[in-house]
């Protein structure tokens, strides 16, 4: 199957050797309705747009999330508006959204099931439909939404020197990954201190603090994605 969908900033596309198979420890989430946050993109020094995600009920025990991308680049508009349900422990349950990029439009819809998801995917006239294996643990990060990743880490559990493998699923490229995170020392970052975690294959550093996202940046520091505030 063809790659598809959307160009995006950032995209999760990465083959490589993972040795360790160790998993991070984790607690459940406890949201609130109503909280909301936005993140912000820096390229090359320039704003070029956000990632806001807010969360909007609840279904049993699972969380209800609406999010929206709006980014501009060089000559690509790129605006998404998504939904996606998980568990309190942020595994995915369902995911959806409608982007268009540069005014195409292109749709993604995945139901998850234990070991399974089915994604069904259009790009103009096109559509694509596939099951895929996911192993336990999957969480589910999607180029640009910035928001299932400090969704994941705020039910981490981090400690200095430590390295776990994460599995993850990326619905735009269709793949079940596994990426290998190091938690570094604690460094000041915007004024909050982070652990530095070290995103091998990914090539990107990201900091949390008390389980809060505050910042993403490539290694070459060309692209920097912060928590507003």
């Amino acid at each position: 199957m063809r790659k598809i969908l959307v160009l995006l900033v950032i995209s999760i596309v990465f083959s490589g050797c993972i040795t360790e198979e160790k998993e991070t420890k984790t607690k459940e989430l406890d949201l609130e309705i109503g909280e909301e946050y936005t993140y912000e993109f820096y390229s090359n020094g320039s704003y070029i747009g956000y990632n806001k995600y807010k969360v909007v009920g609840k279904e049993g025990e699972n969380y209800l999330i609406e999010s929206e991308v709006n980014i501009s680049q060089a000559n690509i508009d790129l605006k998404i508006d998504a939904k996606y349900t998980i568990t309190k422990e942020c595994m995915p349950v369902h995911y959806e959204f409608v982007a268009y990029v540069n005014n195409e439009k292109q749709t993604v819809s995945c139901e998850f099931t234990e070991g399974n998801v089915h994604e069904v995917a259009t790009k103009g006239d096109q559509k694509f439909e596939r099951d895929i294996k996911l192993e336990e643990g999957t969480y589910l990060l999607d180029n640009n939404m910035i928001g299932q990743w400090a969704l994941m880490f705020k039910v981490m559990e981090l400690k200095t020197g430590d390295s776990y493998v994460i599995p993850m699923f990326v619905p735009q490229p269709m793949k079940a990954l596994k990426t290998e995170m190091k938690v570094g020392e604690i460094e000041k970052i915007e004024g909050y201190d982070c652990y530095k975690l070290d995103f091998i294959e990914l090539g990107y550093f990201v900091y949390v603090s008390d389980g809060e996202l505050i910042k993403m940046e490539t290694k070459d520091k060309t692209l920097i994605i912060v928590l507003k505030r």
